[in-house]
């Protein structure tokens, strides 16, 4: 038993020694050098796979031949107007959705908005459409210049799905043109312009986005004719009873007696005229060479009446002669002073 022990220890000592002696394998020197400092902050992305290219759509051109212009409705803010629209189809013609295109800016009531295809043929390869169009169409009219004005008649065209991809454009020769017969009483026509255009949707309309933020755009074609109001015709019976207003109190200095009925006269000729065209535009107008105007009457018939008064009643009593003398220069100052404030507000 005692040898047995001795031979037993005596193995593990010889075991231990060649153990030490033996050399460390690379792998374990590698593990006990330093670690290294642990990055904790955002994981690597994955790679992003290159973005998918969306086939290009067929191009869909239009054009238009404008016929009428009517109902320039400047209180409720629209017109009305009607077309000849022709659209250039150069992709599957099963696929031409032509049809559903309409006046995006139009007043739509089932019956008053009317977009009627009347010929379709295929021409070059292409599909040709023709439509007949006819709509009030929603307008803003900025009438603070009155009536010394000029508007932009706009009509946008696109398709009635907002969300359907489409490569609208124009005709690459005259996009729009006005019928040599079409006359606009009050109104000079100017040349049309055509372009492709777009519409911001500020809504997801339910869907969900592509990207954060990202605004939705759908295609449209314009349509812009611009008008120039003809002001000569509209100065006499608009502001009328303006001038009778000035009238009157040109009347009120060189007659002295009925005096106070000449300037009451000219008070509810002038507030009858404003009231007059305050039904007829809308308040926006007000603000602009209507109002202005309106304060230059008012302003010359407190002139007068006290100007007449203070020359009258005192300054007669105290200086007869130099009150004569103001007499005199009253009415010239009066028509100086009005036709030069009318003057300066004119755009």
């Amino acid at each position: 038993m005692a040898l047995a022990a001795l031979a037993f220890a005596l193995t593990l000592q010889i075991g231990f020694w060649r153990a030490a002696a033996m050399p460390e394998p690379a792998s374990t020197q590698a593990t006990s050098a330093p670690p290294q400092a642990v990055d904790w902050g955002r994981p690597e992305a994955p790679a992003a796979s290159p973005p998918l290219r969306q086939p290009t759509l067929p191009p869909l051109q239009l054009g238009a031949y404008i016929t009428n212009v009517n109902d320039i409705d400047l209180l409720n803010d629209q017109f009305s107007i009607e077309l000849l629209l022709w659209t250039i189809w150069q992709g599957d013609p099963d696929r031409n959705p032509s049809d559903q295109l309409r006046i995006l800016n139009g007043v739509y009531n089932c019956d008053t908005q009317r977009f009627e295809r009347i010929r379709r043929d295929q021409i070059n390869g292409s599909s040709w459409s023709l439509y007949t169009v006819r709509s009030p169409v929603v307008k803003r009219w900025r009438l603070q210049r009155y009536p010394f004005d000029d508007q932009l008649l706009h009509v946008q065209i696109g398709l009635e799905d907002p969300l359907q991809p489409v490569n609208l454009d124009v005709v690459p020769t005259d996009p729009s043109t006005v019928s040599p017969g079409l006359i606009l009483p009050g109104w000079i026509l100017k040349p049309p312009n055509g372009y492709a255009s777009s519409i911001s949707l500020m809504s997801d309309l339910g869907r969900p986005m592509a990207e954060v933020g990202a605004v939705r755009r759908q295609p449209t074609v314009s349509i812009d004719l611009p008008i120039q109001r003809r002001s000569l015709l509209f100065v006499a019976p608009d502001f009328l009873g303006y001038m009778l207003a000035v009238g009157l109190c040109c009347m009120s200095l060189l007659i002295t007696r009925s005096r106070d009925d000449l300037i009451l006269a000219a008070v509810v000729s002038a507030g009858g005229n404003y009231v007059f065209i305050a039904g007829q535009l809308p308040v926006t107008a007000m603000t602009g060479f209507i109002g202005t105007l309106q304060l230059i009457i008012f302003l010359g018939i407190l002139y007068v009446v006290a100007a007449d008064e203070l020359i009258d009643n005192q300054l007669s009593l105290v200086n007869a002669r130099f009150a004569r003398v103001l007499k005199v220069f009253l009415l010239p100052s009066y028509v100086g002073m009005t036709l030069l404030g009318i003057w300066w507000i004119i755009p």
